[in-house]
């Protein structure tokens, strides 16, 4: 798996009751919680559940289902980024203030700004 290098022995996986992920708790040595939907079951222990994860997966998919006639694998990460930079930003009182402040925590903000309009003609032209 693309994340398994990122998960530790300290790691808590909950998800649906799928049972790949019974077998990769088990071979990773990690805690397991397993949410039953068919039995309406949402929270584990007061602590465990996937609504978060769930809620913003609906939100990605609506964003970009509205956006876009549908995406493209090769600018995925770069859909992702548009996406997590609009969720942190989405209760901002100072829109442009803290726009500008995350970009210039990013070294390559100029390049990536300079090369918007050709990457949006590249999407726009993928779309046809």
């Amino acid at each position: 798996m693309a994340i398994g290098s990122l998960i530790s022995n300290q790691t808590i996986l909950c998800s649906d009751s799928h049972v790949s992920y019974k077998g990769y708790a088990i071979d990773k040595g990690i805690e397991y919680h397993p949410l039953r939907s068919d039995m309406k079951q949402r929270v584990i222990k007061g602590i465990y559940h996937i609504q978060h994860v769930n809620s913003l997966h609906s939100h990605l998919k609506g964003w970009l289902s509205n956006r876009f006639y549908g995406v493209s694998t090769k600018y995925l990460q770069k859909y992702l980024n548009w996406f997590r930079i609009k969720q942190q930003l989405k209760k901002s009182k100072n829109f442009v203030k803290e726009l500008a402040e995350l970009s210039l925590n990013n070294i390559t903000a100029r390049e990536n700004y300079e090369q918007t309009q050709q990457r949006y003609l590249e999407i726009c032209n993928l779309q046809r």
